[in-house]
């Protein structure tokens, strides 16, 4: 508990990230050990999904420019906190209205949804979504305890909130009442931290400046996210919802490798733009090696190992997920690059965003034709070329605008090795 206690606030954090993911995690395992059907995962799978795809952009735009301006301000900061959460409300309501309003498009991609589950899910979106400001209160206040305790409850209450209903025996629209319960509690929690750590004043100015700020990034999340949720669109409007269970059961990057990565980018941009860019490059370099060393001989063993480990995890239907699993964990090639770092260190901010929106018609033409030809498959295959093509583009810019050869700040050769050799046990071990 002394060790606990002396983490550092980034540290409790990244804990609290790979809690959420492991809740997740565990409740698609535990839902794929017990004895519902498969299209009532599925189901549930959906309705977790367009509540995340409809959300995740601009809350996690809003709550990054709250990061960002709160650090800034020097003045009677603790006013963002109300603000912010009023800012959440107010999108949530207009989500919901938008989402009344289109409801015959939304349920579209929400086979067998009845219109009572459907107005669940409306609930569930509205109540959620600014509980996600409860996390990035304590963040910024660095209350590392706080974090890592409510990691645990937090962890703790979605788990059983998912898998008590179904261990019950109730049909899926009583696991929203329990996920309902769950961000009731969470907002009251919320009430309390404002309470505590905030001033209960509507201010004007600062709700329109953080919009102002924040909407050039719900921009760039709603096109850098959009892969996931493109792939999703593809799978729920072109095939039944067992065959969405089976792709979502798949559709996991290695979770490690996602945070590690962002982690590493996001501390380098700060070293990048006080010293001068050459100077950090070799440090960079170093600790992309490092992560390199890491991740790809666990990401090559998953692959040569996810044909015999789904089905003993998960259950013998969703042996099919696998070649799907190993598809997205080629991304890691893709992941240990950083290009991204240095533009952003460069304040190109524009050119992310151009290259952005360049991804996001490769993922969907590819994802789009190879489904054609390939089915599910295709449609993963189709969003690693997407993510590939950005990041060589990136290279190229960087090289030919920021005058940085890739050598420099990439061990190319050791680079080069693990991905070959990722590939070549990618195809001995592929099974479609």
């Amino acid at each position: 508990m002394n060790k606990l206690a002396n983490l550092s606030i980034t540290r409790g954090f990244q804990i609290f990230q790979l809690f959420r993911f492991s809740a997740l995690l565990l409740t698609g395992i535990l839902l794929s050990k017990s004895n519902i059907a498969i299209q009532e995962i599925g189901s549930y799978e959906g309705l977790i999904f367009i509540s995340g795809a409809v959300s995740f952009f601009w809350v996690n735009g809003i709550l990054n420019g709250l990061l960002s301006q709160y650090k800034k301000e020097e003045v009677n900061k603790n006013v963002y906190f109300f603000n912010t959460a009023l800012l959440l409300l107010f999108m949530s309501i207009l989500l919901i209205l938008l989402m009344m309003v289109f409801s015959q498009t939304v349920e579209h991609f929400l086979p067998n949804t009845t219109p009572r589950v459907y107005g669940l899910m409306l609930i569930y979106i509205f109540l959620n979504n600014p509980t996600f400001l409860i996390e990035h209160i304590l963040l910024l206040k660095e209350n590392t305890n706080g974090l890592l305790l409510y990691s645990i409850l937090h962890t703790i209450a979605y788990v059983t909130s998912v898998l008590f209903p179904v261990w019950m025996g109730c049909e899926i629209e009583f696991v929203l009442y329990g996920l309902i319960l769950l961000s009731v509690v969470k907002n009251i929690y919320l009430c309390i931290l404002i309470y505590q750590e905030s001033i209960f004043q509507i201010n004007k100015k600062v709700i329109v400046d953080l919009l102002t700020f924040s909407t050039p990034l719900i921009f760039s999340f709603a096109l850098a996210g959009s892969a996931e949720y493109i792939d999703g669109l593809l799978v729920s409007s072109h095939f039944g919802s067992d065959q969405f269970a089976i792709f979502r059961y798949g559709a996991r990057e290695l979770p490690l490798a996602v945070l590690l990565s962002s982690s590493l980018s996001s501390s380098f941009i700060p070293r990048l733009n006080k010293n001068n860019i050459h100077a950090e490059l070799s440090n960079l370099k170093a600790e992309s090696l490092k992560l390199m060393n890491l991740l790809f001989p666990i990401t090559i063993l998953l692959v040569y190992l996810s044909s015999w480990l789904y089905p003993i995890i998960f259950r013998a239907e969703f042996i099919s997920s696998a070649p799907i699993f190993n598809t997205y964990l080629l991304l890691l090639v893709s992941r240990v690059l950083f290009p991204q770092t240095l533009v952003l260190a460069a304040g190109k901010t524009r050119v992310i965003m151009q290259i952005a929106i360049v991804e996001l018609i490769i993922n969907f033409t590819c994802s789009y034709l190879l489904m054609l030809k390939y089915g599910i498959i295709g449609i993963a295959v189709g969003t690693l070329i997407a993510f590939y093509a950005e990041k060589f583009l990136l290279i190229y810019y960087v090289k030919r605008k920021l005058k940085v050869n890739v050598n420099e700040y990439l061990a190319v050769n050791r680079w080069l090795i693990y991905s070959l050799v990722l590939f070549i046990v990618y195809f001995l071990t592929f099974k479609q």
